[in-house]
């Protein structure tokens, strides 16, 4: 669930306070866990919470689970962890990026690593073609967009839930980390090739950021 650019800079997680923001499937929650860290998972959705919990119980990993909004941290005191981690689209369904970042680093003890990973902003552009790379949306346009979706969380047939999500570019998430405490200590673009192949053709485009 970590990619070698993730656990280089998490190999030192082991009897560390870790919290994962946007936990959602609690996979990464769990494989930190499995390391030996002491994790908080943070998620806005009781259920995939309720469910990693009952999990974390069977296997006896110590975790701690919080259900919030990770723009508003305000159960969790200031400088409480050793590494803050957030990846895997998780931004996108964020409103305020500036403020979900400042909570992030607000709980971070100095010297701790907030360490980042989202999905390029630049694959958002391309149309749906199954054989060509084809520009169809602006970069630029952050939205909001609103999309209609079905209940079910992997049904990508259209649905009637309306589900709003945000198109951050590379340089707002490198604007609103300067705007906190932290200093960059290394970006970097990666190029991977999903395995389940999708239109349009990813090879060689820029899939993963990490901050």
């Amino acid at each position: 669930m970590l990619i070698p650019q993730e656990i280089k800079w998490l190999q030192e997680v082991k009897n560390k306070q870790v919290c994962v923001l946007g936990s959602g499937d609690n996979l990464v929650v769990f494989a930190l866990a499995g390391m030996g860290a002491a994790v908080t998972s943070v998620d806005i959705s009781e259920a995939q919470l309720e469910n990693a919990e009952r999990r974390a119980r069977e296997l006896e990993l110590n975790i701690t689970f919080q259900c919030a909004d990770v723009a508003d941290l305000a159960m969790i005191a200031d400088r409480t962890f050793d590494f803050v981690y957030t990846g895997g689209h998780v931004a996108v369904w964020v409103a305020d990026l500036q403020q979900y970042y400042r909570e992030a680093t607000r709980i971070l003890q100095p010297g701790g690593l907030f360490l980042i990973n989202e999905y390029h902003p630049f694959r958002r552009i391309w149309a749906d073609t199954p054989d060509a790379l084809s520009v169809k949306h602006s970069y630029f346009n952050r939205g909001p967009h609103c999309y209609e979706v079905a209940e079910g969380l992997f049904d990508e047939e259209s649905g009637d839930i309306p589900s709003y999500e945000f198109n951050w570019t590379i340089a707002d998430y490198v604007n609103a980390v300067m705007k906190t405490d932290s200093e960059i200590l290394r970006l970097k673009s990666m190029a991977m090739t999903p395995k389940a192949s999708k239109p349009p053709p990813w090879e060689g485009c820029p899939i993963i950021s990490c901050l």
